[in-house]
């Protein structure tokens, strides 16, 4: 668990520092070509905020930032010449984005070349900076998961909303359960437990977390309910229900952060499994949307078959 932690902890910092490096390239491309991050343009009376690419941080967005971001650099390729390189470098550039690119480029308010030859240089270096942050990343996620399948907390991967990632941060900042009696201790732990106010015979009011607790606990705890209600049908309801009460976005996260970590408490401490009546959940599904082959392999052993041999 204390390896785990240790993993969790240098993947949070690198995706810090990545976060970091993708606003400084931000910075740098809006100096060279500052319509490549898209502009606001009338469309039927409304106006909109149009990008030339979907994902800014797709191949296609990457290659022209690396090669050929600067407006007179577009418009000296033309149609034709992009048409080219899409072909070229397997860009899959569509026609619209073709056009769009050559008219940002043509009404382009950015300065000239040769003056934003530092700019350009900088940049290059920051997007070396990512793709070498991103190597690491990657390589760390590899790591966690395979170190995470190797422990009880794993058990929590069967349930829907928790990848591998949050999951084995989850249960890092959990740390080894058997310290504690009941998982409200782990919820004081992590400071996302309610403060409650009262004076005399008044009915208890409660009002913010007391953010007494650990910091990254808790930071965890918020993104994994964040996870839940978008990832999760039961708690998709129960987020529901909580913003029908009139609970905030970042108040029903936190509600739900705790619920998963009574969920978890009880799952790691018993090895049960996550059980649900929703028709189309099945766990080999599940698992690999978010482990490597081999990994499920070892998920079944250790969780399932033993198990049920166990029960046999």
């Amino acid at each position: 668990v204390h390896r785990l932690q240790k993993l969790t902890r240098a993947r949070r910092e690198l995706v810090q520092e990545q976060t970091a490096t993708k606003n400084l390239i931000r910075v740098y491309v809006d100096h060279i070509f500052r319509e490549f991050q898209g502009k606001s343009v009338w469309i039927n009376g409304k106006r909109k905020h149009v990008q030339i690419f979907s994902d800014f941080w797709g191949k296609s967005s990457l290659y022209f930032m690396r090669h050929c971001l600067h407006p007179s650099d577009i418009l000296t390729l033309g149609k034709k010449g992009l048409r080219a390189l899409s072909k070229q470098v397997n860009l899959k550039l569509r026609e619209q984005t073709i056009d769009c690119l050559l008219d940002y480029a043509k009404h382009s308010i950015s300065q000239a070349k040769e003056q934003l030859e530092v700019e350009q240089f900088l940049l290059i270096q920051s997007l070396d900076r990512l793709d070498m942050l991103d190597t690491q990343i990657k390589l760390l996620e590899r790591k966690i998961e395979d170190l995470f399948v190797q422990t009880d907390g794993a058990v929590i991967l069967s349930v829907p909303g928790i990848g591998v990632v949050t999951g084995a941060e989850l249960y890092a900042e959990m740390g080894d359960i058997s310290d504690f009696d009941h998982a409200g201790q782990l919820i004081k732990m992590a400071g996302t437990n309610p403060i409650v106010k009262q004076s005399g015979g008044k009915k208890p009011s409660y009002h913010a977390i007391s953010k007494q607790g650990r910091r990254t606990f808790r930071n965890i705890t918020y993104q994994v309910g964040k996870s839940l209600s978008m990832n999760n049908p039961e708690m998709k309801q129960k987020y529901a229900a909580l913003r029908d009460r009139g609970k905030l976005p970042g108040q029903a996260y936190i509600a739900l952060g705790n619920r998963m970590i009574r969920l978890a408490f009880s799952m790691i401490k018993h090895q049960t499994l996550y059980r649900t009546d929703q028709p189309d959940y099945v766990l080999y599904k599940q698992l690999r949307k978010k482990l490597y082959k081999a990994n499920v392999k070892q998920f079944y052993e250790r969780f399932v078959i033993s198990t049920s041999s166990q029960i046999a």
